[in-house]
Parts: structure tokens; sequence; C-alpha cells
């Protein structure tokens, strides 16, 4: 929300705070500082669901609570507008009450549109929006002032004095004010007269009954929508302004009259003209909220006391009346245009929130500290991450918007109010968006690499208004890439790092099977699948992983005792690896285990021979010279069968 100094200046009076202390008490309530002053406009960042945030007088309330000066509200007009003829009354109807909460209107005669003043043109530009004419600025100017969209049409241009608001035919036209062509949905709403669509309704204004120089009678109308119709029908027809964002947020049908009765102020200080009453279409009336206010959870959740005194006058300011109250107690009820206010904790987080949070008070835990409640599925994914780090793989996060893939058969979970095209659908597997970070790599000149991300993939299957049928699954995805390597030289790669993971981690005694595509295959453990692998990298299931892992003992022996030794035979290339790991075994019974490494094939060898790296563990009591013995003699065991040596 931008917030021009000057514009806050007409509801406080900040006399000699500076712009540094207007900031930090900004942050302090919840509206950071998205940039740097720049010495005219406060462009301010808030995460709170709030609608009147996305005002001017919404953010200076809150403000001029936290500096305990008064607020001062802007004028209305708030008597009644003179009593039209029958004939005169713009007809209001509803034929899509289900996307229509309240539409509250009043016509005005004789205005004359002119330019408007420099002091609007100046808060208007400021904050962003390009000035037009008196009557355009003015709907544009109690928007961005008190959060409320308007609209104004020109009733010389209407074919029907009515305003029919009806859900849009499917391929319907409609001109916005700029001139673009949109083509309308009926799940979209639109307001009619005559037949026609002249506005795309809570969304945008039609070009076809706009106000300009020659316009001398309006209709001014302030509309409260369904925010979930203006926000799917607005992604889906991709509109993103200044009304979509505030219909966006959940406004209360009561601020359609504050925001009128500021309009037809401005409208007669302005453009001059009469006002006459008409239809304000509110079937359903809404009801103050009550809510009750203990004084003990206000000292529990702050940790400390705060009197009676600061809590009344805090809430005063801010927009509570207080109903009744007790040593223990208060009814308050919560302002029309807080509408995030949902529980008691909301009300204490803004009592906290005005009288600062530097006031409470530091102190020691008392007692124990909490029991560590962190799922075991987020400890394991971060030790996943640990291990892969140290083997040298890039951790990454990316988006789980896909675009939609026709291909996956109806198993693909598909929005239905998506921004765009490119981000419609979830990802049934993260190599998919994962992949995407390679061209950067490559850009950046590096040819190889891994990289890997744990998250989550999502699937549907069957009846889609079935929660049951939409899955979440958690993942470890791993990929590779080498601009230089063969596909068989990177699946070697594939493979012994997914062999080196689990054998960190304690995965023994999976096997593979081959899944449907050509270069994939599937992991499995005791008939469990815990994830697959491709030539150029895996998937892992973490929380089947989980369940398999093993605790990896790793006893620290004396440093003079011998594990193992490395032994890399030359041998013949059609000469089966398995006899040379028999024949180590059956030499002598120190032999605990061994294992075949890795593969050479050079020009120095030979067309017909190759170099095998052989892993030999003997027991701890075998030194030295009683392994260099064990692997001589088997060589010469060896040789009996075939022409082998030992490479140097």
């Amino acid at each position: 929300m931008r917030i021009p100094l000057d514009w806050l200046k007409e509801y406080i009076d900040l006399g000699n705070t500076s712009v540094k202390e207007i900031g930090e008490a900004f942050t302090q309530i919840g509206l950071l500082l998205d940039k740097p002053f720049d010495g005219k406009v406060f462009d301010l960042e808030h995460r709170f669901d709030r609608s009147d945030w996305l005002s001017v007088l919404g953010c200076a309330r809150d403000l001029a609570a936290y500096l305990k000066v008064d607020l001062k509200l802007p004028k209305t007009y708030i008597k009644e507008g003179k009593k039209p003829r029958n004939e005169d009354v713009v007809k209001i109807e509803i034929e899509c009450p289900d996307a229509v909460n309240r539409f509250n209107t009043r016509v005005f005669r004789y205005v004359k549109v002119k330019p408007s003043p420099e002091w609007m043109k100046k808060r208007l530009e400021e904050y962003g929006i390009p000035s037009i004419n008196n009557i355009v600025d003015i709907t544009n100017y109690v928007m961005v002032e008190l959060g409320q969209p308007m609209h104004a049409q020109d009733l010389a241009k209407f074919r029907k004095p009515e305003i029919v608001i009806r859900k849009a035919r499917n391929e319907e036209k409609l001109y916005t004010f700029l001139g673009d062509e949109v083509t309308l949905y009926p799940e979209a709403f639109v307001l009619t007269q005559g037949g026609a669509a002249t506005v795309l309704g809570g969304i945008v204004g039609g070009r076809e009954t706009g106000v300009d120089e020659k316009t001398t009678d309006i209709v001014l109308d302030a509309g409260n929508y369904n925010q979930n119709v203006i926000r799917k029908v607005s992604r889906k027809l991709n509109i993103q302004n200044e009304t979509v964002l505030r219909y966006d947020k959940f406004l209360h049908p009561e601020l359609t009259q504050y925001a009128i009765e500021r309009a037809t102020y401005l409208i007669l200080e302005l453009a001059g003209g009469e006002y006459y009453q008409n239809v304000d279409w509110n079937p359903h009336p809404s009801q103050p909220k009550e809510m009750a206010l203990r004084k003990s959870r206000v000292r529990k959740l702050a940790g400390f006391d705060i009197s009676n005194e600061d809590i009344a006058d805090i809430l005063s300011r801010l927009g509570y009346q207080t109903v009744s109250r007790s040593a223990e107690a208060f009814k308050v009820v919560i302002p029309y245009f807080r509408t995030d206010i949902e529980v008691e904790d909301d009300v204490v987080s803004d009592i906290l929130r005005i009288n600062g949070y530097t006031k409470i008070p530091t102190a020691q835990i008392q007692g124990t500290p909490p029991k560590e409640i962190t799922p075991e599925i987020y400890k394991f994914e971060e030790s996943l991450s640990d291990e892969l780090a140290q083997l040298r793989a890039h951790e990454f996060i990316t988006d789980p918007l896909v675009s939609r893939n026709e291909n996956l058969a109806g198993n693909q979970v598909v929005l239905e109010n998506s921004q765009n095209s490119q981000k419609n659908a979830l990802r049934t597997i993260i190599a998919e968006t994962l992949k995407e970070i390679v061209p950067n790599y490559v850009k950046n000149q590096t040819d190889s690499g891994v990289l890997f991300e744990v998250g989550k993939v999502y699937t549907q299957k069957g009846n889609k208004k079935d929660f049951q049928t939409y899955t979440e699954t958690r993942v470890l995805e791993c990929l590779l890439f080498d601009e230089k390597s063969s596909l068989k030289a990177l699946h070697k790669k594939t493979s012994a790092l997914l062999s080196t993971l689990f054998k960190n981690i304690g995965i023994v005694g999976y096997s593979y099977k081959k899944a449907g595509g050509a270069h994939e295959a599937n992991i499995v453990k005791e008939g469990k699948m815990i994830g697959s692998v491709r030539y150029n990298g895996f998937t892992l299931f973490t929380e089947n992983l989980l369940a398999e892992k093993k605790q990896v003992n790793r006893i620290i022996s004396d440093v003079r005792s011998l594990n193992s030794v490395e032994t890399s035979f030359i041998i013949p290339k059609n000469f089966p690896v398995g006899s040379i790991i028999d024949a180590i075994k059956a030499v002598s019974p120190d032999v605990t285990k061994v294992e075949f490494l890795e593969e050479y094939t050079g020009k120095e060898l030979g067309n017909d021979k190759r170099s095998v790296l052989i892993k030999t563990h003997f027991k701890p009591e075998v030194d030295q010279n009683d392994a260099t013995d064990i692997i001589d003699h088997t060589l010469v065991e060896l040789k009996k069968t075939a022409d082998i040596n030992i490479r140097s």
C-alpha cells in the first residue's frame, strides 16, 4: 500500500514527528517499509489479511492509535438527497444474488465535468493512479482513501434508465474503458442496461457508458460482491487492477454507505450539481458483531499486565465500541471495517501491537524446556539434505505450480482460479520443475552438476469432489546433468550417488524392478516401493524410506588397525569379476567382505584388457603384511585360470 505523506497528514497531525519515526511506527504496527521513503510516499507491505489496510484511512487509523494522536475523519455528506420522480429513478435489478451482497446507488444531475484540483491530482499521481477528470478521479480517490471501489456512469448514454446485474453470457463481449475487448463466460457477472453489458462487475468499467467532458448526469454505485467470484473471474480473464486488489479481500457491506457519502461530498464540492436518492439494494442488512474480551486472556498472551484503562483507550482508538466493562472482562462491538477479526485472540493481538511489542518484558523461562515436537519425517528429510550436500549436490526449492499436462489422464490436480495458463496445475514430479534450473548452470559455463529438492508432489484420481482422492506425497528428487557425458556414463554417476546415499542412511537389502520407461526402474525393499531411478536421477518417497532405514553403526577402531585395501587387477576383457571376488574369499578366513568398486578401460591397457578395482575388508587383527600376502596368494591362484596381473 502506497501512502503519500501529504495525504496521510489529512487525517493525522504529525507535528514534529520525523519521517524516520513515522516509518518505525508503521513497522511496529505491522506495516513494513517495502522501499526506502523517497520524500513523498511510504511504500508499505503487510502480511495481514486486512482489507482496511488497503486504504489510506485504515493505515492512518492504526498509526494514530500507536502514536496516541487524534484521527481526523474525512468529510461526508449524510443528508438525504432530493426525491426523484418515478420516471427519473434508475431501476436496479439483481438477477444473481449469489454474486452481489449490496448495491448502493445515487444519481447526480447537472454536474460539471472538468479537471480535478491540483491537490487531488497530486495525491492520486503519487499513489500511482493518473488523473482523468474530476468525477472519475473522485471514484478513484475514495477507493484509495477508504478501500471501497466505486463506479460512475453517464446516464445520457444509457439505453434505458436501469442497471440489471446478471451472469454474463458465454462468449459475450465487453469493451473496457481502456478500449480492450474482453470475452466473458457465465461465472462472471455484468452490469447491464437495455440488455447490453456495460461493466464487468467488481473488476473493470466499460467504455460505452464512461464519463467524459460532455457528461452532466451520472449514476454512482458502490457495490459489495462475493470475493470468491471476483477472484476466480479476474484471474481467468487475467485482469489485475486496484479494484480487484480490494475485492480480493473481504469488504464489509457497510463500507458502501460510508464510501458513497464521502463521494457525494466530493462531487458536490468539486463538480456541483444536485444529488438525488436512488436504490440501495441491501436485502440482508448486516448486524454488528459482539465479542467478549477477557483480561486473563490478555494477561496470558502478553505475559504481563496491561491496565484496563490502557486496553479501553487502545480499543477506542482502533474503532472498537465497548458495550460493557468489568474488572476482568470487556464486551466490545467489532468495527465493521475489521473483517479479519474472528476470535478473541485477534483483539488481543490488536492490543499488543498498539501497546508496543517493545514493552513486553524479558524473563527467564521457568521450568523445563518444552518437549521436542518436530515430526520425525522433517528431521529425516533434513538429514537427507545434509547427506546430499556433503556429496556436493545443490539444493533448490522450486515452484509447485506448472502448466496443465493433457497426457496425465486426469491424475493432475488442476486449479480453478489460476492466474495464468503457465501456472494452472500442480506438479506430479519434481523433476519437471527442477530441470528448469539446468539452463542457468549451462549459461554460466557449468556443464555438469547434481541438483536436488525435498518437497511434495500432488495427484488426484477419481471423483474430484471427494477430497479423499487427492494425495500429497513427500519426495526427495535428485537430478544429474552432464553436457559432455553419454547416457551410460550419466547412469553410472546416478547409480554411484544413489548407492552412496543409501549406504550412509542405512538402507540395505533393496532391489530394482524394471518400470514402464526404457531408462527407469523401481526401487523395492521387502515388497514396498521406496522410489524409482532413471539414468539421470532418482525419486525417493521419504516416508517409505524413513520406515525402512536402519541405524548406521560406525565403529571407530584403533588407527593402527587395517580395515581394508584396494587392489586394481588387470584382467581379460571378458573375464568375470565375480571369479576374482570368489578367489579372494577362498584364500583366507580373515577376509570379511569383498567389494567391486569400479572398472576402467584405457588405450594403455589394449583392446583386450580392462582394469577392475576391488576392495577387500579384513578382520581387525590383520596387519599390512598379512593383507599383502593374502592378495599375492590370490593372484597366484587367479593366474592359473587367466592372464591376470596387479596394476601398479
